[in-house]
């Protein structure tokens, strides 16, 4: 494989490309993530990582216009502290972070307030910086959440920081830099794609273990603790999003994540999760029957969703928008839906509701599971990342169906990071004929504490 290492070239000309973005005599602050509370490990907001890949608390990325300069704002770090934590990137470190982040000057961030002066426009991210097992979307819904809470009212750090820009530098316009970020890191670049295609490697790795460890009378999160030593055992920070190990009617919630129902003979599993991989997330979503073998019913619905899923891998490609792509796929799918003896009406109506819904290509992602970015609505670029899941809801039985893998779009068509997750149903239950990892540490060797 390649070197997952991105050089200072590389994080210098996204840099420059953002630079090139934004209008004469303007400047452009990133906020790089607090320190942790408690004993968490520190991860970096995935825009500051992305522009620089430094780690450090409480940084800052100055990208001028003015002289088209890149500086770093780091913490400075004592002695003592070096020695009892380690060495962290710091203003006593500045050459060794110069040399591999490609940034112009390290600086004490006691100095960035000088460098905001005499400026016309001041560029900074009008969102919170993702970081471990968050998104987009999650700080949307914590927000709304400490919003209508009357006894919350949290200020964002980012709103609070946008607020002081605002009041200490009256005479800027303060500007909105993320949309200028999404334009880069929506297509990703070949560093990105070889750390994606790891992380989508130990993605399936994970599903196909948590499938071979799989039988009545386990718990859904002894499952959901393969998947993380899968991670972890291949030198991932633990998850990009909490595990969903749905067995049963547990599935129909799609985003289910308690994980503490006991497995059933004759139900089916919806496992979906994915490592946090040197910053980058994966995406991923398979069903499997408990007693290893699919019944009438469920090859049927879940036959009918990989079905699904093969046409869109086969249809997607650059030069088209996902709109042409879902009218082909579900031109197709309606002919197999309607030569299909389908069990009972209810699969049949599920199926016609599966072949008009629009979004079976779902979200990007990168550094975040949801990442940051859009390609709806305009052609697709090699480069774009994005979950393909099509899915299927039988509304009267309250059963959902879905398959998902990550994929890439490439000069010719798809590329599946995910792949090594098995699609057909025959291959899934000869897979769940192997020994798996809880095999080796069977239920009755330690006692088991299910969660409440």
């Amino acid at each position: 494989m390649n070197d997952p290492n991105l050089s200072a070239d590389g994080y210098r000309a996204r840099c420059k490309a953002l630079l090139e973005r934004m209008e004469r005599d303007s400047v452009a602050v990133v906020q790089g993530g607090p320190a942790e509370n408690g004993l968490k490990l520190f991860r970096q907001t995935n825009d500051f990582y992305y522009l620089c890949g430094v780690e450090s608390p409480h940084a800052y990325l100055l990208l001028d216009r003015r002289n088209d300069s890149i500086t770093l704002f780091l913490t400075h770090q004592s002695e003592t502290d070096a020695d009892r934590e380690g060495k962290i990137p710091s203003v006593e470190s500045a050459d060794e972070v110069r040399a591999k982040s490609g940034v112009d000057e390290v600086l004490g961030v006691e100095k960035l307030a000088s460098h905001l002066e005499r400026t016309t426009a001041i560029y900074t991210p009008f969102r919170e910086g993702a970081a471990t097992m968050s998104s987009w979307d999650t700080h949307i819904a914590g927000r709304n959440g400490r919003f209508s809470d009357p006894w919350d009212g949290t200020v964002d750090r980012f709103a609070h920081f946008i607020e002081l820009l605002r009041r200490r530098y009256p005479l800027a316009e303060v500007k909105n830099l993320a949309p200028f970020i999404d334009e880069l890191r929506i297509v990703k670049d070949a560093h990105e794609i070889e750390l994606m295609r790891r992380s989508g490697k130990l993605t399936a790795l994970g599903i196909v273990e948590a499938m071979r460890s799989t039988k009545a009378g386990l718990y859904e999160y002894q499952l959901a603790a393969v998947l993380d030593f899968v991670y972890n055992n291949h030198g991932s920070r633990g998850r990009s999003y909490n595990a969903i190990m749905a067995s049963g009617p547990n599935a129909w919630h799609g985003h289910y994540g308690e994980n503490s129902s006991k497995l059933v003979d004759g139900d089916l599993i919806l496992g979906d999760c994915a490592p946090d991989y040197r910053y980058y997330a994966s995406d991923i979503g398979r069903m499997w029957p408990v007693n290893g073998t699919f019944d009438a019913e469920q090859r049927q619905l879940y036959g009918f969703m990989v079905e699904f899923h093969k046409v869109y891998l086969e249809l997607i490609k650059p030069g088209v928008t996902d709109g042409e792509i879902r009218e082909q796929a579900a031109a197709r799918m309606k002919e197999v839906s309607d030569s299909t003896n389908w069990i009972r009406p209810s699969f049949e109506r599920a199926a016609e509701w599966a072949i008009n819904f629009p979004y079976h290509m779902s979200h990007p992602v990168g550094l975040a599971c949801h990442d940051d970015g859009h390609y709806r609505g305009k052609p697709l670029e090699p480069g774009v990342v994005l979950a393909l899941d099509p899915q299927m809801r039988v509304v009267e039985e309250k059963r959902y169906i879905r398959v998902e893998d990550t994929i890439v779009v490439t000069d010719t068509g798809v590329e599946n990071f995910t792949s090594d997750a098995p699609l057909e149903l025959d291959d899934v239950e000869t897979l769940m004929k192997e020994e798996g990892l809880l095999d080796r540490y069977p239920a009755d060797a330690f006692p088991l504490f299910p969660l409440c």
